[in-house]
């Protein structure tokens, strides 16, 4: 299992060196992990990772990733100082998310060395929950509609939602769709429904459309599952 990523950080932390601090306390001042980790199959995503880390003399510090639901850990790794000092640095590494790890939120946790004594094991400690960051899972979402319709009649609007697991692409049941309408020529859309998908992972509606246009279908996503749009399918009113 490895894992960690996106986090909450001080504006001042990863952009520019930070300033040398004489005799600060051991302290974790703030983490981040970069990019939108989405898990999806036949790869692994590499997310940078940064930690601002204070002391008298910090000589070693690790960082782990734990996700919130105690469903997975993690190390960053190659963890090098990349501004700063011994005693007010911001140290940089990388994680590796594949298919066996758990979508959803991650807490990372901060260990750090401060170099006061012989003993690293004594002057070792840990900073739990210092940032949060979430890992998505990829979706897939289809939809389909006639190219053409007789002015009057209602079009039929249908797709499929499925989700990336452990086993593969599976149906996502009991999840919301929106479908919207746009009329040719414009920028504009309005959202005509919101459907559920079924057993299968499908939908479905009927509407009428006065004139031509697209329509798309949009799943927002969750704190696991990855957002979806669709491409715009044309219809002709005839």
């Amino acid at each position: 299992m490895r894992i960690v990523l996106p986090l909450a950080l001080t504006a001042a932390l990863l952009a520019v060196p930070v300033p040398a601090q004489a005799a600060a306390p051991l302290a974790a001042r703030a983490a981040k992990a970069y990019g939108k980790p989405v898990i999806a199959p036949g790869k692994t995503t590499k997310v940078k990772v940064k930690a601002h880390v204070t002391g008298r003399n910090v000589t070693e510090v690790d960082v782990q990733v734990e996700h919130v639901d105690g469903k997975g850990i993690g190390f960053v790794r190659d963890i090098k100082r990349i501004s700063g000092t011994s005693g007010d640095g911001v140290y940089e590494g990388y994680v590796e998310l594949d298919k066996a790890d758990w979508g959803g939120r991650y807490n990372i946790n901060i260990g750090a060395t401060n170099g006061t004594s012989k003993d690293a094991d004594y002057d070792f400690r840990t900073f739990t929950k210092v940032a949060v960051f979430t890992v998505h899972r990829q979706t897939k979402l289809t939809t389909s509609a006639p190219k053409k319709i007789k002015k009057g009649r209602k079009l039929l609007v249908l797709g499929q939602l499925t989700g990336f697991g452990r086993n593969g692409f599976a149906p996502m049941r009991r999840q919301k769709i929106a479908i919207y309408f746009r009329p040719k020529g414009s920028k504009k859309y309005t959202k005509v429904a919101t459907v559920t998908t079924n057993s299968k992972g499908r939908y479905s509606r009927r509407f009428t459309a006065a004139r031509d246009g697209s329509v798309a279908a949009v799943y927002a996503g969750t704190q696991v599952w990855q957002k979806r749009v669709t491409a715009w399918k044309k219809i002709d009113v005839v």
